[in-house]
């Protein structure tokens, strides 16, 4: 296996004195609310040694992480940003890097972004532009199914598992079908391998998803763990042999296929917001302006929400694109009665009062 940056660059007794500095909070969330997750704790050990080596590489050989200083943090982003991190990679690392010196109680070290780059170049978009269903590709999800078949019978279940239910592909590796259907046979609860730990139900209306839950159900039964991935593998070994099918036998990747596994869940939730409005469009797919009620989207969108896993409506647009404005309720439209008001004449204007030719005063 290939060694990482820093055990190229950093020598051995600066990797374990990172380690030893950081290993007290892993566990701790941003918040400090709650216990984060492994791979949670084995993304903030890779990156911090992934930080601590690129500064090694530019010059500023830092033996502890309570040197890191601003003229560090400020040279990291100037040095991400030349090499092309996307927006929303540039606003994850500082976050992180911030929650390190958090630990380190160096407070006044990191800045916002917009200190470091300028704004119009970090700014996040997530509002999709262009699908990253597969069928946006030309792509059949079923016909790749049936080829992943012939190569792999769990592999073709994990991506139907995808296609079918929008399972994030750690989902789709560590479910275990048997466990999973609950109230009365109309929810799929999943539980293993979900973001955050969090529970989530997703609605079973369909005979296909009875179908693919029953095929399920029965390659699992064929293993110890009874999950869906290779008996023979942990987790991170069955993620690779997953990948590597997926890109090196099945062809589909961003570089050679124009999308991922990742936009099987794309695709369940564009075809779930069309069955959810009767119908109609997602907003990516040209919409319904005209046809569809903000009520009837906004319903749509927290339920296809939810079914996704996510506890925020505004996330779907980055699945299915977004209205904007076109939706935004009317303003209400307000009337005044304006009723005259009987000012107190002055001695003058008394005496200034003109009256038409039948006596009657036409001033008040």
């Amino acid at each position: 296996m290939a060694k990482s940056l820093a055990e190229r660059v950093l020598p051995k007794y600066i990797i374990d004195g990172v380690l030893r500095t950081i290993e007290p909070y892993l566990r701790l969330r941003a918040k400090g609310d709650r216990v984060c997750s492994a791979k949670m704790r084995t993304e903030r050990r890779q990156f911090i040694l992934l930080m601590v080596a690129e500064l090694w590489e530019l010059g500023y050989r830092i033996r502890k992480l309570e040197s890191l200083s601003s003229k560090h943090v400020e040279t990291l982003m100037a040095y991400w940003h030349e090499k092309g991190i996307v927006a929303g990679t540039l606003h994850t690392r500082l976050s992180m890097i911030k929650v390190l010196c958090s630990w380190l109680g160096k407070f006044n070290v990191v800045k916002g972004i917009t200190a470091y780059l300028p704004a119009e170049e970090v700014r996040r978009h997530t509002v999709a532009k262009v699908s990253k269903a597969w069928d946006a590709k030309d792509i059949d999800p079923l016909t790749i199914i049936q080829l992943a078949k012939q190569i792999d019978e769990r592999l073709a279940v994990m991506l139907a598992m995808q296609h079918y239910f929008g399972l994030r592909v750690k989902e789709s590796i560590e479910l275990r079908p048997a466990n999973a259907v609950v109230d009365g046979g109309r929810m799929l609860e999943i539980h293993e391998g979900t973001k955050g730990g969090r529970v989530r139900r997703v609605p079973i209306k369909s005979d296909q998803q009875r179908e693919i839950i029953a095929w399920a159900r029965q390659v699992a039964e064929s293993g110890n763990t009874k999950r869906l991935r290779w008996p023979d593998c942990t987790f991170t070994q069955a993620q690779g042999r997953f990948y590597h099918y997926v890109r090196n036998r099945l062809g589909i990747s961003g570089k050679t296929a124009g999308v991922t596994p990742h936009g099987l869940r794309h695709g369940y939730a564009q075809r779930a917001y069309e069955e959810e409005t009767g119908g109609l469009p997602s907003p990516i797919k040209g919409g319904a302006i005209g046809r569809i009620e903000r009520e009837t989207h906004r319903a749509a969108s927290i339920t296809v929400s939810r079914a996704l896993g996510h506890g925020r409506i505004d996330v779907t647009t980055s699945y299915y694109g977004s209205y904007g404005h076109a939706l935004r309720q009317d303003p209400v439209s307000m009337t005044y009665t304006f009723k005259p008001i009987s000012m107190p004449s002055t001695d003058k204007q008394s005496k200034e009062k003109k009256k038409d030719g039948n006596g009657v005063c036409t001033f008040c």
